[in-house]
């Protein structure tokens, strides 16, 4: 004892030494105590199968667990003082992915936050292990519940991993008694865990830090490493330090690399701090030298980040800084509150939110029922006339419903989505309409909506939806009038329906979806039949979004969306897979639709919903991207995603966040869903309440007609006058920041209000409301309270006996009574009324004679303090308190984990497996409780060991197959019962072995299954199915069978062979049963590479060719195809022996192919000077074809020949005297040195040539030779003969017996000793004939029986040359026999002896005596000039030869005709000749106008500022017009760019209007010089550069010749602005500016006005304060600024910024004033308190009479340090030395 206080009096001696002789004293430190907890996880064995996710491609397992409930959140641990978390776990069983190493990472995760500190363990083998978590680089201020474990990825996906987490053990230190003293002797203080540097560590000018990029060159990426040394240049030993960094830029996070690096760091409150990371490297540096560290990793904007100062603080004590490294706060991801406190008068009452939400629908009631159903004693019926809308002569009865928002009408979309909104509220959110009294007004409101729809709906008599009632009420119309829906004018008729083509998709659809959620809620079955109905329309009908009048007010994006929404809802009400269907087909491919959930997109709400789970991370990349991008940086992180209808969009953003997090059990956004709403309810820089009648600062003056209470119009009275307070109503919102929202109800923008604002409003009070039940403070959960309707409104009714009532959470297990008491003066007792309310008991009297006295709840006992409970079991814990008398003997109940088990004023019941305390807290304050732990049991589990069986080695044939054993365990606590197999189909396996009906925990048994005997080859799978009472499990099963061998051998022989087919014949085993057969013009070794086929004929095959033909045994259901058979080799014969194809004479097995039956050759082939010689030897029937050009053809025996698409060298005939010997042509067919027909001895018969007419054609190409040349007669029918020669040459007689024949020679087309025509047509045409020659010639006589001849000589030059004519004898004409012949003829056609025939000629001649052409005719015939063809040289009619003028005929009398006349009887030679006579032409009918340049109708130009006149060319057949003689040309509109006109006018001979029309482009802007300022002067505002565009020498015009778009050019930096061509420009052009500032220049920023001194705008800025725009009693001059974005320092205050300000009372000057100008203060009298926090004031820097004239007796703080310094300086300039300066 006398020790210690001798110490305690040296102690404060030598403090009191240091302190007056600044003695150098060695440091007293705190004591860190070392503290680890225990957290008793044990997990027992897991069994989880790995699955894959979307962050990685193998699969992955894990086990979590949540601590205790005093540790339940990361800041709870850090407060605690712990800073790491040792893991014991062990892995039984697993399986690495392919080519992966498996690996484990220890996690840690809170809300939407998941960290494992980059930590990875190899997993190779299974075992136990330890891993080691470092919490205090996570995050230490989350309050969000926190759960730990591992994860063990790289597996093996659909594998099974069994693991357990053995053991958890949290460390950290606890300091315990304090302070340390400063290097140069300071005093030190208690220490503690959050303690100021300054108090801890020391810092000199000797001990500095030096950094160093650690990551190279920045490389823009966003990632940022660093190195440090610590350069110790004292004379002490530094054991600790920590380095604090000033960063500029956004640093997002800090990477831990404790596994292997030096260093760690925090960032927090814009500083980084960094610190030796002691597990790798200590903090120690001796005196004197330095110490490098490498590195630390953080990221940020790219760019963006760098540390431009560091300060070290050091001690000499190990472990120093602690403490303080573990209160920091860094910064976490993901969508937390990141609102501040602003107004804190704001009650944040979800309970009372919720109630007043849902009076919007009362207050827009619409029918003959309003008066009875709506809370609002204002309203009343109206519209009563919708009842009696008609469709198709039926009346339909579209009354009730809603009035869409502060009008009248009834939008079908709007209703419909509000609807759906408010029914997935409920879904999600149903407890809390429970707790909050309102289910019974929720469920009112929901069935008017859905009753509403179902009258709309037109159903067919077959209960098919026929029509649909989407719209009730003019748009237009409903918006001109202003007043009560009360009061306004009929409606009568304005109701529209859906029609088959305006099937408006969207809105049946999203009605459907509303009626599939209702169902959802209540189980309605009509509204599910009417949903489904709905959707079948929308479904088979034509796609087609609202095109009608409801398009105008409510334009939908799409109408996928709402079809999408209505089939996932609908799957969720019926699960028929359907549904699902439809919904993948039309939504399985959607990507972000970057929106918040709105009436004309529910893309948010589809994918929530979708029956695609892959959906789910397209929706959170929504959810977070809007709230990331829209949220503004100001106005307390409003995240605004649309100006008009702000807190529309941001509440049903919130509810989509808060349905995600209950509907997946997370808490990602509930935290920023209740930060936005508090800046909705108030708590914003503006003060403004978007929620009507909740609060003082409720906007008062919604958009909307009914409770406005006035008729006429809005303007005037927009912000003056309101009837009634529509109470609950949400209203649009801040167009921008909260501060310029103006609340007028004129302003449809921000004050409108609309059934789906309140929608969404509904959802996310109801959704928050939960949200502070399970997660808030004590705090907020007092605050949710029901107000009674006489609070709310004095308007509100009372509805068929419906109340308030009680909010009751779990932290609340009773309902206290307040009393209101009053003194009776007759009997001297109270009398109260009582009502309910949540949160403490409170008693008001108005007058008290007696104080009462207070009894405390002293002691809490339960009858029972541990519970094991089953999944679904419910208990009670009976709780006694004592004293029995205890004033408040009201409990607190709470379990530490709802998630396990839920409590209910001690009634609990257990939600999943797990453990939980259970707590009743007396609610008295005196912390007096008592506990319960209950366990839950995992229910019983199934486990199979494998996924899937498979029998892969069968054969058929096969005999029984061994059954397969498969493991079924309990990975549960409890007992497995009800467990069954089966199989689905049952007809390919069996169950051999069936399980046992129950396991129990940590049991197992078997079910044994095979494939049934007797399979056929193939593939076969089934599904084993295991059912428990808790879940099922299936197994899938597949069996292989293969095909056996076949081991038959075929044999072939050849059965039948000709030049098309093969035959053959088979033999296997005696039989062909079975066989399959190949063939091949190659050997073959391959089976696979043939075709093969059943029979054994093939047809189709090739003369003369060689081919290999196999068998084998076919292949069977069982049995595969037999071995291939040796090949036999076939050759195939010609079909017909006396049919040659000459072109194959070179084959050598061709000859040995032309026998005849009996193998007598038929053919006999040689050679002969070069030629090939072929004679026929039999005396058949022959046909030659083929090409053979240097074969010569002799008839020899034959009887008969046909020439059939051949071409020989020559063909000799020997028809002897046999009769007739028929050569028949078919096709085409050269024989180039003619047809021979040769006469014997013996004398010669006849050869007729038969044909088809012109298809039968005989060719001779030998210059000279005939084509055929007989030595006795020749008779032809239907042939066409071309020769180079004569065409027919006959010593005897040629006979045209009949057909169409046409000769066309070179020389005589028929030259014979007698010709003689009996029948048919006969063409001769000569195109070279000689003197005195004739077309058709004859010895002796020409005999005309019968037909048509036409002689053609036209051809031939030589003048004397005939078309027929007989030398000896007579044409004899006996019988209907015409001559005729071509048009042009050199002498008269006939010239004869005799006199049997006389022939005219008629010549036409043009106006000049040309000749144009000459027909003859049988003298006497009648002449018609009509039907003769007289034509140019061109081809052109001859009547139409000359445009513009008529033609008629003169004869050599003079007698004019007609040109189509009737010229009569020809009795001799005539000619006619041409006249022409002028005629005007009409130019639009008959001319020809093209563009001179393009010489097409078309012509393309570019506007040149200048008329545009392209020259035209116009034509009337040959003859070109002349311009100005025979037409004119105008122009028009060919100016600017567009459509210019050319009109072509006829003139003179010419008349009649031609037009065309021809294109000016737009020039292109890009051509054009574009100059625009570099930079801009920031304003404040959006700015724009002045700009100058010059095209050529054309200055271009502002908004004439161009407009121009600035993007990002408000604040500094760089803009962009588009330069676009209007007008007659075109295209656009992109420049870029920057947005300066410059010194000198001044802007106001809050109260006020500041000038440029340093105009950078990298941070380095600085700003002096110039004057104030208000006088104030207080000024505080900031550190810095904020103006465009940029950061600038303000540096100065100007001379007489302040003067004269008497309200000044009290002046801050921050830290960076180092200026001060003159006068600045001056004559401020009243200025009464001055701080001065900056340390670099001079008398050079502080200007004369800053501050005289202010009070005198003034109190003046300044640093410490600057005390005596700043005396003398602040009274030379002007302070009173009455004043009291101090630190």
């Amino acid at each position: 004892m006398r020790k210690k206080a001798a110490s305690r009096i040296l102690a404060y001696v030598l403090t009191l030494c240091m302190i007056i002789g600044s003695i150098t004293w060695p440091e007293i430190t705190a004591k860190a105590e070392t503290i680890t907890k225990d957290l008793k996880p044990d997990t027992g064995w897991k069994t989880v199968t790995a699955a894959t996710d979307e962050w990685s491609d193998y699969g992955k397992a894990e086990i979590r667990f949540s601590p205790s409930s005093d540790l339940a959140s990361m800041k709870a641990i850090a407060d605690a003082g712990y800073k790491t978390l040792k893991i014991t776990y062990a892995v039984d069983t697993f399986t690495a992915a392919s080519g992966q190493n498996a690996g484990v990472m220890p996690f840690a995760s809170y809300g939407s936050s998941w960290s494992n500190n980059d930590k990875w363990i190899d997993l190779s083998k299974t075992g136990q292990f330890e891993t080691v978590l470092d919490l205090s680089s996570i995050s230490t201020t989350s309050t969000e519940k926190v759960a730990f474990g591992i994860q063990v990825a790289n597996l093996q996906e659909n594998s099974t991993i069994k693991f357990r987490i053995v053991s958890a053990v949290l460390s950290g230190t606890k300091s315990t008694s304090g302070g340390s003293s400063g290097e140069s002797g300071g005093s030190g203080d208690s220490g503690s865990g959050s303690a100021d540097l300054d108090s801890i560590g020391n810092t000199s000018s000797s001990v500095t830090a030096s950094l160093a990029d650690g990551d190279g060159t920045a490389k823009g990426d966003g990632y940022y490493e660093t190195e440090i040394t610590i350069n110790n240049k004292s004379n002490s030993y530094i054991a600790d330090w920590i380095a604090v960094a000033d960063v500029s830029g956004s640093v997002t996070a800090v990477k831990d690399y404790s596994s292997w690096s030096d260093l760690k760091g925090v960032y927090s409150g814009g500083k980084m701090y960094i610190y030796p990371n002691t597990s790798k490297k200590s903090g120690a540096v001796n005196a004197g030298s330095s110490v490098s560290y490498s590195k630390l990793g953080y990221t940020g904007t790219a760019n963006g980040v760098s540390i431009t100062g560091v300060k070290v603080y050091y001690s000499s004590q190990s472990g120093a800084f602690d403490s303080f490294i573990g209160s920091l706060s860094s910064s976490s991801g993901g969508a937390g509150d990141n609102t501040g406190e602003i107004n804190t008068d704001v009650e944040y009452n979800y309970a009372k939110l919720l109630q007043e939400s849902l009076y919007l629908y009362d207050a827009n009631m619409c029918g003959s029922d309003v008066s009875a159903k709506s809370e609002f004693s204002w309203r009343s019926n109206c519209h009563t006339e919708d009842a009696k809308t008609t469709y198709n002569g039926k009346t339909v009865d579209v009354s009730g419903g809603y009035h869409d928002a502060g009008d009248h009408a009834k939008f079908g979309l709007p209703q419909a989505y509000s609807a759906t909104v408010l029914g997935l509220a409920h879904m999600e959110f149903a407890e809390a309409f429970a707790d909050t009294a309102t289910e019974a007004h929720y469920k009112r409101i929901m069935y008017r909506f859905v009753d509403y729809f179902e009258r709309c709906t037109v159903l067919g008599s077959d209960g098919s939806v026929q029509a649909f009632c989407y719209q009730v009420g003019d748009g237009n119309v409903d918006h001109g009038y202003w007043g009560a829906p009360e009061k306004q004018s009929s409606r009568s008729g304005q109701a529209t329906f859906t029609s088959d083509s305006d099937t408006f998709i969207n809105i049946v659809s999203e009605t459907a979806a509303a009626l599939a959620a209702y169902y959802i809620n209540y189980k309605d079955k009509k509204a599910l039949s009417y949903a489904e109905k709905l959707f079948t329309y929308a479904d088979t009908k034509a796609k087609k979004n609202s095109s009608g009048p409801a398009s105008g007010f409510y334009n939908s994006d799409s109408w996928e969306d709402d079809y999408a929404l209505a089939a996932a809802l609908l799957y969720k009400a019926t699960g028929k897979s359907t549904y699902a269907t439809k919904y993948n087909n039309v939504y399985g491919g959607r990507t972000n639709p970057n929106w918040a959930l709105c009436w004309n997109n529910v893309a948010q709400a589809a994918l929530l919903y979708s029956p695609n789970s892959s959906k789910k991370s397209v929706f959170v990349e929504n959810q977070s991207g809007l709230i990331a991008s829209k949220t503004q940086s100001g106005d307390n992180n409003f995240c605004l995603i649309d100006s008009w209808g702000s807190a529309r969009y941001n509440t049903a953003h919130q509810m989509t966040g808060l349905l995600y997090d209950t509907i997946y059990g997370k808490n990602d956004y509930s935290s920023w869903a209740n930060g936005q709403m508090r800046y909705i309810l108030g708590n914003n820089a503006g003060s403004k309440c978007f929620v009507v009648g909740y609060n003082k600062y409720s906007s008062k003056y919604p958009h909307h007609r009914a409770s406005s209470g006035y008729q006429g119009s809005v303007t005037g009275n927009a912000y003056t006058k309101q009837a009634h307070v529509l109470v609950g109503a949400l209203v649009g919102g801040p167009a921008g920041s909260s501060t310029s929202y103006v609340d007028n109800s004129e302003d449809y923008n921000q004050n409108e209000v609309a059934l789906d604002y309140n929608a969404s409003l509904v959802g996310a009070a109801a959704g928050l409301y939960l949200y502070v039940k399970n997660s808030g403070t004590d705090e907020e959960k007092a605050a949710q309270k029901v107000v009674p309707k006489s609070e709310v409104s004095s308007e509100l009714r009372t509805i068929r006996g419906e109340s308030g009532g009680n909010v009751t959470t779990e932290t609340t297990t009773k309902t206290t009574t307040t009393e209101k008491a009053t003194k009776n003066p007759s009997s001297g007792s109270s009398t109260g009324s009582t009502g309910s309310t949540t949160g403490s008991s409170t008693e008001k009297t108005t007058e008290s004679s007696t104080e009462t006295q207070v009894i405390p709840v002293k002691g809490i006992t339960f009858d029972q303090t541990a519970l094991t409970m089953k999944v679904g079991e419910s208990g009670q814990i009976k709780a006694t308190v004592t004293p029995a008398d205890a004033t408040d003997s009201s409990l607190v109940w709470t379990s530490s984990d709802r998630t396990k088990v839920s409590v209910q004023n001690g009634k609990i019941t257990a939600l999943a497996a797990g453990t939980a305390t259970i707590t009743a807290k007396a609610k008295n304050g005196s912390d007096v409780k008592a506990e319960c732990k209950v366990k839950v049991l995992e229910p019983g589990k199934l486990s199979c060991e494998t996924s899937g069986k498979a029998w892969n080695a069968l054969v058929y044939g096969y005999g029984d197959v061994s059954s397969e054993r498969i493991g079924l365990s309990n990975c549960g606590e409890t007992e497995l019962s009800d467990v069954k197999a089966s199989l689905k189909t049952g007809s390919n396996f069996q169950i051999t072995v069936y399980p046992a009906g129950q396991i129990a925990a940590g049991q197992e048994t078997s079910v044994e299954v095979r494939p049934v005997t007797g399979l056929a080859a193939g593939s076969y799978s089934d599904t084993l199915v295991i059912t428990t009472a808790n879940g099922t499990a299936n197994i899938l099963l597949k069996a292989k069978v293969a095909k056996s061998e076949n081991t038959a051998n075929v044999s072939l022989a050849k059965k039948a062979v000709s030049s098309s087919s093969v035959t053959v014949e088979s033999y296997v085993s005696g039989t062909n049963t079975g066989v399959e057969y190949a063939i091949s013009t190659v050997p073959v070794e391959d089976a696979d590479s043939l075709t093969w086929q059943d029979g054994a004929y093939f047809a189709g095959r090739k003369a003369f060719t060689k081919y290999y033909v196999y068998g084998r045994m076919k292949a069977t259901s069982n049995l595969n195809a037999g071995a291939m058979s040796k090949a036999l080799e076939i050759v195939t014969l010609v079909s017909d022996p006396y049919t040659i194809d000459v072109g194959r004479l070179g084959d050598s097995e061709y000859v040995g192919a032309l026998v005849d039956g009996n193998g007598n050759p038929t053919v006999r082939v040689s050679e002969s000077g070069g030629n090939i010689l072929v004679s026929f030897t039999q005396s058949g029937d022959y046909t030659v074809t083929g090409d053979g050009a240097d074969v010569a053809v002799d008839t020899g025996k034959a009887g008969s020949i046909t020439i059939d698409c051949a071409v020989v060298k020559k063909l000799t005939v020997d028809p002897g005297n046999s009769g007739t010997f028929v050569i028949s042509v078919l096709g085409n067919n050269i024989v180039s040195d003619g047809i021979k027909c040769m006469e014997d001895s013996a004398g010669s018969g006849v050869v007729k040539i038969n044909g088809n007419g012109d298809s039968s054609v005989i060719v001779s190409s030998t210059p000279d030779a005939p084509a055929v040349k007989a030595d006795g007669d020749v008779e032809i029918s239907g042939i066409k003969i071309k020769s180079e020669g004569k065409g027919v040459e006959s010593a005897g007689t040629v006979k045209i017996s009949g057909g169409s024949n046409k000769i066309e020679a070179v020389s005589e087309a028929v030259a014979a000793k007698n010709v003689e025509m009996t029948g048919g047509l006969l063409d001769a045409t000569s195109t070279a004939l000689g003197e005195d020659e004739s077309v058709i010639s004859a010895d002796n006589s020409i005999k005309l029986v019968g037909g048509k001849i036409t002689a053609d000589a036209s051809g031939s030059s030589t003048g004397g040359s005939f078309g027929v004519r007989s030398d000896d004898g007579k044409i004899i004409v006996d019988g209907d026999a015409v001559i005729g012949g071509a048009p042009t003829y050199s002498k008269d056609p006939v010239d004869s002896t005799g006199e049997s025939i006389v022939m005219v000629k008629v010549t036409f001649v043009d106006e000049n005596d040309g000749q144009i052409c000459v027909s003859s005719f049988n003298k006497g015939s009648i002449l018609d000039i009509s039907k003769l063809d007289i034509t140019t040289k061109d081809g052109i009619a001859y009547s139409a030869s000359k445009p513009g003028y008529s033609l008629t005929w003169t004869d050599n009398a003079g007698k004019t005709y007609e040109a189509d006349a009737l010229y009569g009887a020809v009795d001799g030679d005539i000619t006619l000749k041409a006249v022409w006579t002028w005629i005007t032409v009409d130019i639009s009918k008959s001319a020809k106008v093209i563009y001179k340049a393009t010489q097409k109708a078309s012509y393309k130009a570019t506007y040149t500022g200048a008329k545009i006149t392209p020259a035209v060319v116009v034509s009337v057949g040959n003859t070109t017009l002349v311009s100005g003689t025979d037409y004119t040309v105008t122009y028009s509109s060919n100016i600017n760019a567009g459509t210019a006109k050319v009109v072509v006018n006829g003139k003179g001979k010419y008349k009649g209007t031609a037009t065309l029309t021809f294109a000016i482009a737009k020039r292109d802007i890009k051509k054009a010089k574009v100059a625009v300022s570099v930079k801009v002067l920031y304003t404040g505002k959006a700015v724009k550069p002045n700009t100058k565009v010059v095209y050529g020498k054309t200055k271009l015009t502002l908004n004439k010749n161009y407009k121009i778009t600035c993007y990002s050019n408000k604040n500094f930096g760089k803009a962009k602005i588009v330069i676009t061509g209007i007008g007659n420009y075109g295209g656009s052009v992109v420049r870029y500016f920057n947005i300066v500032t410059k010194a000198g220049k001044v802007y106001t920023y809050g109260n006020y006005r500041y000038k440029i001194t340093n105009a950078s705008t990298s941070g380095r800025g600085t700003v002096t304060l110039v004057s104030a725009v208000k006088k104030t009693t207080s000024v505080t001059v900031p550190d810095a600024i904020k103006l465009g974005g940029k950061t600038f320092k303000v540096t100065a205050i100007g001379g007489g910024a302040f003067k004269g300000n008497t309200k000044l009372a009290k002046v801050v000057i921050s830290k960076n004033v180092k200026t001060i100008g003159s006068k600045a203060f001056y004559g401020c009298k009243n200025l009464k308190a001055l701080v001065v926090r900056n340390t670099a004031m001079t008398t050079k820097t502080v200007g004369a009479a800053a501050f005289t004239g202010t009070y005198a007796k003034m109190t003046v703080k300044v640093p410490a340090s600057k005390l005596a310094y700043y005396k003398k300086l602040l009274v030379a300039r002007g302070v009173s030395k009455k004043a009291v300066i101090k630190k």
